[in-house]
């Protein structure tokens, strides 16, 4: 009943019906942890192997079609940004293509848009700026204290016309602050994982018996061919010895690595919420610096936590030698 259930999910999240499949989606269909991972049936291993790549199979479908959307709208999307820096700089649509393709400018034509649109949002001139380059360090400073006192004299004289772009500005301030904070707790909770991930394999008892495994099984195979009764005896002592070897590596590196990917799990699930406040705050953000509504279903990077928890996952076999 099970396999027919999982079948028929497979069926579903694959119509053309369904417009977008979540994160949660995906987090409902995961299959739980092995907990015999030592002692598990190949064939039964190979099952649960395949509904992992099915899902991932799935998620990189979803993937596909998201950038597919998104590209069906990247024209819209720059010609929205194209109307932001128009407005901003007060560059007519027409000047504004002309100063994207210089190829077909005149060095003076450029300069004269570099200039305009330089007046129009701070005014402040071309020629400024050049010869600002030539300026010294003392020199810079004093020209950067009087144009902020300009600006601050702007801002006294008409306090009502300022308000609305300080509030901007401390907006997006505050949003990139928060959107900074979110990526790096999360890059921080992972990079954390992947030490404890990484430590395992760094145990020198997991080398030690890895060497041994491989240097019997060097043995073993160089007294294949005609054995006689005392060699045949000799050879079934050092497979069983081998396999001991094997059981033991996976006995006691399994465990370890099952105890943090249930960990792993339960941070996929539980860092959804930041995932989508993330993308939130990027929509936001675009809008206020580049004038683009993105239209786009949240739950993209959520996805992508699902597909790295999914890779650990597959993994949960990589002690069993046997």
């Amino acid at each position: 009943m099970s396999k027919f259930l999982f079948l028929l999910i497979l069926i579903l999240f694959t119509s053309n019906s369904f417009c977008q499949v979540t994160p949660e989606a995906f987090i409902g269909m995961l299959p739980s942890i092995p907990q015999n991972a030592c002692s598990i049936e190949k064939a039964e291993q190979d099952l649960f192997l395949a509904k992992v790549d099915s899902i991932l199979e799935l998620i990189d479908n979803e993937r596909s079609r998201r950038n597919e959307e998104m590209e069906a709208n990247s024209g819209s999307y720059q010609k929205q940004m194209t109307n932001k820096l128009s407005n901003q700089y007060g560059l007519s649509q027409e000047e504004l293509k002309k100063l994207q393709s210089n190829k077909k400018m005149t060095q003076e034509e450029k300069d004269a848009l570099i200039n305009k649109a330089l007046q129009n949002s701070g005014n402040i001139s071309l020629d400024e700026v050049k010869n600002l380059k030539k300026m010294s360090k003392e020199g810079k400073e004093a020209w950067a204290e009087a144009y902020g006192t300009e600006k601050m004299a702007e801002i006294q004289s008409d306090p009502q016309k300022n308000q609305g772009e300080q509030l901007k500005n401390k907006n997006m301030y505050d949003l990139a602050k928060t959107q900074k904070f979110l990526l790096d707790s999360l890059m921080a909770i992972e990079s954390k994982f992947g030490q404890q991930f990484a430590e395992i394999d760094r145990d020198p008892d997991a080398k030690i018996m890895l060497d041994n495994i491989s240097k019997w099984e060097q043995e073993a195979g160089e007294m294949m061919g005609e054995l006689s009764p005392t060699e045949s005896a000799e050879l079934e002592a050092l497979s069983q010895k081998i396999k001991s070897e094997k059981d033991k590596y996976c006995n006691k590196y399994t465990p370890q690595y099952v105890a943090i990917l249930h960990r792993y799990e339960s941070y996929t699930k539980s860092c959804l919420p930041a995932c989508y406040r993330l993308e939130s705050i990027s929509a936001q953000l675009m809008k206020q610096q580049a004038g683009v509504d993105m239209k786009q279903a949240p739950g993209q990077i959520g996805i992508g936590k699902v597909a790295d928890y999914l890779g650990l996952l597959r993994s949960t076999f990589k002690y069993n030698l046997n």
